[in-house]
């Protein structure tokens, strides 16, 4: 059964091609400063987590509040990308170097988690978009946990560590399923560069965060 929402056309309708490709360009674009950066991030030392973190969280507002501008849009999506980089260069790095094997496999689910996520949101006539309640209740409930295990390291062991990233990783795959899935529509509504961006910037999001929490959940 296809439903039709207030934007005007069916489900089943598909991805708009030109947004997915330009919205997977600037992906590889800010995948690539997000690399550069991470070198800085090793350098600065200990005080790059901080740097990063507020800088990728101004960048992610204001993204979002210049999809109308392209220019405006992509500078934002810079900082994004730069910020991230900096705040986990450091274990970026020590993955690629000492952990290669489990970098390896981390890398290759996260294709997968994208490629599965695609092939699901294109082929399956229901909105997506509607998991985003759901997903920023699970995301709520997984920042409070984070806080009350660096309050309580003693009240959470091994079982519940890894029953936390494995959550994590399925809230993240979601995020990254409501994303393609917004593709549907505002390739029709809003198709400029700026709305491809924002777009990236918000895959971004979601793959780095697949990375910390599948780095966690493949540790021994």
């Amino acid at each position: 059964m296809n439903n039709r929402p207030i934007y005007g056309y069916r489900i089943a309708d598909g991805v708009h091609g030109s947004l997915m490709a330009r919205t997977l360009g600037f992906l590889a674009l800010l995948l690539a400063i997000l690399m550069i950066a991470s070198v800085f991030g090793v350098a600065l030392g200990p005080g790059a987590l901080w740097i990063g973190f507020i800088a990728a969280i101004v960048g992610t507002i204001f993204v979002g509040r210049n999809q109308t501008h392209a220019g405006l849009a992509l500078f934002w999506g810079i900082v994004v990308a730069v910020g991230m980089g900096i705040a986990i260069g450091p274990v970026l790095w020590y993955a690629i170097l000492d952990q290669n094997h489990l970098f390896l496999a981390v890398m290759g689910s996260i294709l997968l988690a994208m490629l599965l996520s695609a092939a699901v949101v294109a082929w399956v006539p229901w909105d997506f978009t509607k998991l985003g309640p759901i997903l920023f209740l699970g995301l709520l409930m997984l920042i409070i946990t984070s806080l009350l295990s660096f309050f309580l390291p003693g009240a959470f062991g091994i079982m519940a560590s890894r029953a936390y990233n494995l959550i994590g990783v399925l809230i993240f795959t979601g995020y990254m399923m409501v994303d393609f899935a917004i593709m549907r529509y505002r390739g029709r509504v809003m198709a400029g560069n700026g709305v491809a961006i924002v777009l990236a910037v918000s895959l971004l999001v979601d793959i780095i965060n697949l990375f910390l929490f599948l780095m966690r959940l493949g540790r021994r």
